[in-house]
């Protein structure tokens, strides 16, 4: 995924737990998160929160995509803090992500950083 996004011009910094994430969120400042909701320690409604948390005290919104898979896409609708921008059913095909992340970014031609934990 990070190779395709890659041939997109988006630049991509990827992750592989929460930690990794919010420490790559808070020293790169990404235009956008892009966030599997099943990760190794803690899940993507952890990490959405604890960016929120950290946006509340900036004054800042990054747009958050979360991946997941339909039974998760089903729980969402029971998790009342989840303030994710999207949500993309996997297997997510790179047009649809491409499509997403330049609607979310307002414009069709992407650059621009990226966190990937996914």
């Amino acid at each position: 995924m990070t190779c395709l996004l890659e041939l997109y011009g988006i630049e991509v910094h990827s992750t592989f737990t929460v930690h990794q994430a919010l420490e790559a969120f808070v020293q790169i400042r990404p235009d956008l998160v892009l966030s599997d909701i099943a990760m190794p320690d803690e899940d993507g409604y952890s990490l959405l929160r604890q960016i929120r948390h950290i946006e509340d005290r900036l004054d800042k919104s990054t747009p958050v995509i979360a991946v997941t898979a339909l039974e998760e896409l089903e729980a969402r609708f029971s998790e009342s803090q989840a303030r994710f921008d999207q949500w993309l059913l996997k297997p997510v095909e790179i047009d649809e992500l491409v499509g997403a992340i330049a609607h979310l970014r307002g414009r069709s031609i992407l650059l621009g950083e990226l966190i990937s934990s996914y």
